[in-house]
């Protein structure tokens, strides 16, 4: 039976522990990758807005850290939290828990709430790390969030290959921001044009993942 995980979905903290670490992360990343980010210039935004990468895996926040400037926010599996000691990192680096398949509207809202706040919310829009590398269908989730802040969605591709030499190359690969009006949404719009956005951001990051074959 999985364990209940606790989080405070009424406190909106922002932690700076990931500036901290930054610099350690680029050292470790950089000695066990050979690391590439193009179009750092599409994070430096000011106010709230979305990031949306592609997952390939756990290491993917701590890339998106690397190359953005701002402090960000990021939806994370609640599984992940059921270890108290790793529940307390990942909080201080401003990772939050969501139950996946049920509609966990709690996650949801608080990442709303963040948006509205001026934060920034990292969200995958697959929903979970692609089990090949290669980019997924996304969830609604993602469309759901940009209609209810009205916020710019920034595409982002992660790109992992095996070099000649051995080693592993990463290219964090940042798209333009895609505007909100952009996305197709209408007043009384339905669940579908949620979809739709969706569908139209996780283009965009194939398409930049594409650029980086």
């Amino acid at each position: 039976m999985a364990k209940k995980v606790e989080f405070d979905y009424s406190s909106f903290q922002s932690y700076k522990m990931m500036n901290a670490i930054r610099p350690l992360c680029m050292f470790l990343c950089k000695a066990k990758y050979h690391v590439e980010f193009r179009g750092t210039e599409n994070l430096d935004r000011k106010g709230g807005f979305i990031i949306a990468p592609n997952h390939i895996s756990a290491l993917d926040p701590m890339f998106i850290a690397m190359a953005s400037k701002r402090l960000f926010h990021y939806i994370a599996k609640e599984e992940l939290f059921e270890n108290p000691i790793m529940s307390k990192a990942l909080v201080h680096l401003n990772g939050f828990p969501i139950r996946r398949g049920i509609g966990d509207m709690n996650a949801v809202n608080y990442g709303i709430e963040l948006v509205r706040r001026g934060e920034v919310l990292c969200i995958f829009p697959e929903g979970t790390r692609s089990p090949d590398g290669t980019p997924k269908a996304a969830k609604s989730g993602v469309g759901y969030i940009a209609r209810a802040t009205r916020a710019d969605v920034v595409p982002v591709a992660i790109y992992k290959e095996k070099t000649e030499k051995g080693g592993t190359k990463v290219i964090i690969n940042i798209g333009e921001a895609i505007p909100n009006s952009s996305l197709g949404f209408t007043e009384n719009g339905k669940s579908k044009e949620n979809k739709a956005a969706a569908k139209m951001i996780m283009d965009r990051i194939t398409a930049l993942w594409e650029e980086c074959k």
